[in-house]
């Protein structure tokens, strides 16, 4: 006989085991979940603690940078890199629940119950690379910052180079590379205001101010730039490519945007050609216009790179004039010319190479060759036209312009460079032509100045620690040799140490018709034009005051574009040679380094 089983038991054990089975599934889905959440929240303070070091890193960058300006802004010298140098301080910055940051240290400010999270930013750096060659420096700032938010500790390292260098950024760059104040032909740290019938302007404009450029016949072959605006009134007149390729244009002129003309041959587009067109750029970026520093610089400089000036097969300055006795102009009497040079090209061409500075004044005229740049510690007067013999030029269309660059690379260059003003032809005929008005405000500016321009007289007020001048040209300048004239006249800011008869004798041309060369005056640039004048090269400076006769163009050197393959194929020192600047810092490494 068989018996039945009774089965209940075992069904009960089996339910039973389910639940403990689910339970300790669910249970280890809890945990999963619960651990997933922590996990999610610690990478949420994970990336937290990032965004507040990084803002701390910011906060402190600035810092470091405001200081360092505040030197830099007095004298305009690599010695002010020497405040970053050896630097081992720690900065303390507060994350606000509302997100702002603050300097808890140093500030005023101290810690308070609005603290999300406080960075701890340790500064430090090396010594300052002086490179007197190239006239250059740089240093690096390392910033190592941390924090704790949510449990979780960071630590981020940063890099920042600040560096000393040319104002335009290094020839052949990208279309992108930031522009500088020698990638126009014409660069005014005030208002470029020119009026005057018939005046072409073959290459690009900007002004830190407003740009009027008067009368519809002016031709502006190229772009306007105003940090205020471009007043037209109507639309300046631009030339077709057919005729930017014929005189007065075809040899001296920049390049085409297409060398073959041609936009659908993009093979042949060229940085910084000609465009066919002009566009009014307003309300731009302020441009810093860079200045001559202390002289001492720029005479380690020349000495370092062994600039020279011979005439005749005889050597006549070497790197530095003003330095031995006996370096001042021929025939005057007495010292007050001491450190002037005085250079005449008309019968033996000027041959110059490399950086020069003379201590006093400027004084030059006729024929050059070579590539280089002359320094004046106060002023240059261009006293007739300055040519170059072996110009660069840019044929219209060009089939090959890369060897283009080739031979340009080698041609003549020549920068005048004036820690005063840049005067052109007789100062003493623009004064008879001009009203003394326009050498002062409203239309010259009061600008801030270095320090050490104060041996020529243009430090006259001191405002938040930095030194200005007033804009009035129509003053005595300053300490420079008692600021009076070999003759024993007052020396107005735009007049030579030479007094009337001395500087005659120097057989002045009273207007100037061309110069063939990049001029940059760290003040006032004026004189008076001749009829049918060409300046091939750039106009750089803070005020001007021209007086014109006639018709005039400006071609810009290409060669100086911060661009161009013009600019990549020129000398590497050139255009370096320029005035320095401290340039935009930049970060050069970012890490993040271990917890201790």
């Amino acid at each position: 006989m068989k018996t039945r089983k009774h089965s209940e038991g075992f069904v009960l054990t089996g339910v039973l085991a389910l639940l403990v089975i689910s339970s300790l599934i669910g249970g280890a889905f809890l945990f999963s979940a619960r651990n997933s959440l922590r996990t999610v929240e610690r990478w949420e303070g994970y990336d937290q603690c990032l965004f507040y070091i990084q803002s701390a890193l910011e906060v402190r960058k600035y810092q470091v940078y405001e200081n360092f300006r505040e030197e830099y802004d007095v004298t305009h010298s690599w010695d002010a890199f020497d405040v970053l140098e050896n630097i081992d301080s720690t900065a303390t910055v507060g994350v606000t629940e509302d997100g702002d940051v603050v300097i808890l240290d140093g500030g005023g400010l101290s810690s308070n119950d609005d603290m999300v999270v406080t960075v701890s930013v340790q500064t430090g750096s090396g010594m300052v690379i002086k490179d007197y060659v190239n006239y250059t420096a740089e240093i690096v700032i390392t910033n190592v910052a941390t924090a704790t938010y949510k449990g979780v500790t960071r630590r981020i390292q940063e890099n920042v180079l600040y560096e000393y260098a040319s104002a335009n950024a290094p020839p052949g760059g990208s279309a992108d590379a930031p522009r500088g104040v020698f990638d126009y032909v014409l660069f005014i740290d005030n208002d470029a205001y020119f009026s005057g019938v018939n005046a072409n302007f073959n290459g690009d404009v900007r002004a830190n101010e407003n740009i009027e450029l008067k009368y519809s016949s002016i031709l502006l072959n190229g772009d306007a730039y105003a940090v205020g605006i471009v007043d037209t009134k109507t639309d300046y007149k631009n030339l077709d490519w057919g005729k930017y390729s014929t005189q007065p244009y075809a040899g001296s002129a920049r390049p085409a945007e297409y060398t073959d003309f041609n936009r659908s041959n993009t093979n042949t587009y060229w940085n910084q050609g000609y465009a066919e067109s002009s566009v009014y750029n307003e309300g731009v970026e302020r441009l810093e216009l860079p200045y001559i520093g202390p002289l001492e610089e720029y005479e380690a400089y020349a000495a370092a790179n062994g600039g020279t000036i011979s005439q005749g097969g005889a050597l006549k300055v070497e790197a530095i004039w003003g330095d031995d006795p006996g370096e001042d102009i021929p025939g005057i009497e007495g010292f007050l010319d001491d450190g002037s040079l005085f250079l005449d090209g008309t019968v033996d061409p000027i041959e110059i190479s490399g950086v020069i500075v003379a201590r006093g004044d400027v004084y030059i005229k006729g024929n050059f060759t070579g590539q280089g740049t002359i320094y004046a510690g106060r002023n240059v007067h261009i006293i007739g036209d300055v040519v170059a013999l072996d110009p660069p030029s840019w044929p219209k269309p060009d089939s090959n312009p890369y060897a283009t660059v080739n031979v340009n690379k080698d041609k003549d260059f020549l920068g005048l460079c004036a820690k005063g003003s840049l005067v052109f032809g007789d100062h003493t005929s623009w004064a008879t032509h001009v009203d003394q008005k326009y050498l002062k405000n409203p239309y010259t500016s009061s600008h801030a100045v270095d320090a050490t321009d104060a041996l020529n007289g243009y430090v006259k007020f001191w405002q938040d620690g930095i030194p200005y001048f007033d804009g009035d040209y129509t003053q005595q300048d300053g300490e420079f040799f008692d600021a009076v004239q070999t003759d024993g006249d007052p020396r107005l800011y735009y007049e030579p140490t030479l007094g009337d008869a001395d500087f005659a004798a120097l057989g002045v041309d009273p207007w100037v018709g061309e110069f063939d060369c990049v001029t940059y005056a760290n003040h006032l640039f004026m004189g008076e034009i001749d009829n049918n004048a060409v300046f091939n090269g750039s106009i750089v400076c803070r005020d001007e005051a021209v007086k014109r006769h006639g018709n005039l163009v400006l071609n810009w050197d290409i060669r100086l574009g911060s661009d161009s393959e013009d600019g990549a194929g020129f000398a590497p020192w050139l255009p370096g040679m320029l005035p320095r600047i401290a340039l935009a810092t930049q970060m050069v490494r970012w890490m993040e380094l271990p917890v201790e």
